[in-house]
């Protein structure tokens, strides 16, 4: 019985894994963890011209819904992989036309 309670108030609910870690924050801690390293290997295959594969990108979506379902932050280099991916699905931001301006 003590055993139980010692457990419960280690995690929780008594769903710790037994060093006073709760497991889902462990669980998202790799998820942010995996989702770096992914990022990385996406902006070095970017900066040496090899192919980004669309699974890696939907593993980097998929990643960065999960962290926002959990509020937790991205890492700032899945932002920047992101962001910059977005930027090229979107194409370059259109030219100003003559006469637009002041």
């Amino acid at each position: 019985m003590a055993y139980e309670d010692e457990r419960r108030s280690e995690g929780g609910d008594g769903m710790g894994n037994g060093d006073g870690i709760r497991t889902p924050n462990a669980k998202l801690a790799e998820v942010q963890r995996l989702a770096t390293a992914l990022a990385a290997r996406v902006r070095y295959a970017q900066l040496v011209g090899r192919p980004v594969y669309e699974e890696q990108i939907a593993a980097l979506v998929g990643a960065a819904r999960l962290m926002d379902d959990e509020n937790a932050p991205w890492p700032p280099m899945v932002e920047e992989v992101l962001t910059e991916l977005a930027r090229s699905i979107d194409g370059p931001d259109p030219a100003p036309e003559a006469g637009d301006g002041p």
